[in-house]
């Protein structure tokens, strides 16, 4: 194997899953164990490597090389993984079959991680035709509530343009939405349900609420559209409410999904939820307790010009693209770092029961990282 696949094998096997605010503990959750092991690879190649916890058991990596340079670029990767139960390949043994190297964050987004990493340490080790300092960041919680990046830039972290690890089958993706979650809480009077009129459904409330907000959700579709992104939407996706059946509910609560577009804010996508709920009684809006905006860097920019013309040379053309999804070049982005979302892997093949990542891919990653650098 080549270095860089030895490298993601390696962070393959070392489990870094997200608990997801459900409560999961054990050594498989948490990002404490790969954040030892990537801060000691750095060390290794003399960069300095600072590990930064954003929450117990919770850290980022911070490593700096300064080699003098006017311009300093951010490589970003995340840490942590999603669940890793009822795959049908043994999620933290990784495995090279058919060009594919195989394991749960091979794909999303260890791959990338590890393109990082081989790039960053070929850069410190050559001496030679060094002209821009180097953030790295590698960083927890993406997969959920984003505080890792949240956190790098609450401490004044730095740079003049940057690239997210995620993946993007080697194309640039230069615009991405946002989202924006809350929750709604509908407010009854619990009662013995053989005498429901002595009390007040929240269930019945929240069904007020839930059919306005998908009238909200079917305008938002036919506003006019971003070019590149489309209109931004909106989803409700979790509902609990009641004790009992035998007990007419006294809350009932939603949680809301919104895709913003760039530019959008989370008072301005509040304000809409709102409006769309005017006129209907008991409920309130909790949060948000996600919002991540979404991010837009032209194509005559700075990263975008340097990126593809190393992608370029390398594999002989450029993809610019979009993605629906959101992501830490969001939180980069909102701080004055133009970031664009690159790396290997294709998106389809995140999260999934038989995740892998393309080796080819991963090789080609390094060359045009090592390219970007020089």
């Amino acid at each position: 194997m080549e270095s860089v696949e030895r490298l993601l094998a390696d962070l393959v096997a070392i489990p870094s899953v997200n608990p997801m605010g459900r409560g999961r503990e054990g050594t498989e959750y948490g990002e404490e164990a790969i954040a030892r092991y990537v801060a000691e690879y750095l060390r290794s190649a003399s960069i300095d490597a600072e590990i930064d916890e954003v929450s117990p058991g919770r850290p980022n990596i911070v490593a700096r090389l300064d080699v003098g340079g006017q311009e300093t670029i951010l490589l970003e990767a995340h840490l942590d993984t999603v669940f890793a139960d009822r795959m049908k390949i043994d999620p933290f043994r990784p495995e090279i079959r058919n060009g594919r190297l195989y394991g749960r964050g091979a794909c999303d987004t260890k791959g990338s991680l590890a393109v990082f990493l081989t790039a960053l340490r070929s850069y410190a080790e050559r001496k030679q035709k060094r002209a821009m300092n180097v953030l790295l960041l590698a960083v927890a919680d993406e997969e959920y509530g984003f505080t890792g990046a949240n956190h790098a830039v609450a401490r004044g972290i730095g740079a003049d343009f940057g690239i997210v690890g995620e993946p993007t089958e080697t194309h640039i993706v230069r615009a991405h939405k946002g989202v924006t979650r809350w929750k709604v809480v509908t407010h009854g009077v619990a009662c013995h349900s053989a005498y429901p009129d002595r009390g007040r459904n929240a269930i019945y409330s929240m069904a007020r609420v839930v059919s306005r907000l998908e009238e909200h959700a079917g305008a938002l579709l036919r506003t006019p559209p971003h070019p590149m992104l489309g209109t931004p939407t909106l989803s409700v996706g979790v509902i609990e409410g009641g004790q009992t059946v035998n007990i007419v509910p006294d809350r009932c609560v939603i949680e809301v999904d919104r895709r913003t577009l760039p530019g959008e804010t989370d008072a301005s996508v509040l304000d809409a939820a709102r409006n769309a709920l005017d006129g209907v009684e008991d409920w309130e809006i909790v949060g948000p307790h996600l919002a991540i905006a979404g991010m837009e860097v032209e194509e005559e920019s700075r990263v975008v010009r340097k990126l593809g013309s190393a992608v370029k040379k390398i594999l002989g053309q450029v993809k610019i693209e979009s993605a629906q999804y959101a992501t830490d070049a969001g939180v980069y982005n909102k701080h004055g770092i133009p970031s664009v979302v690159f790396g290997p892997g294709n998106i389809a093949r995140a999260h999934t029961d038989e995740e892998y990542v393309e080796v080819d891919q991963l090789r080609a990653a390094v060359q045009i990282i090592e390219r970007v650098l020089e």
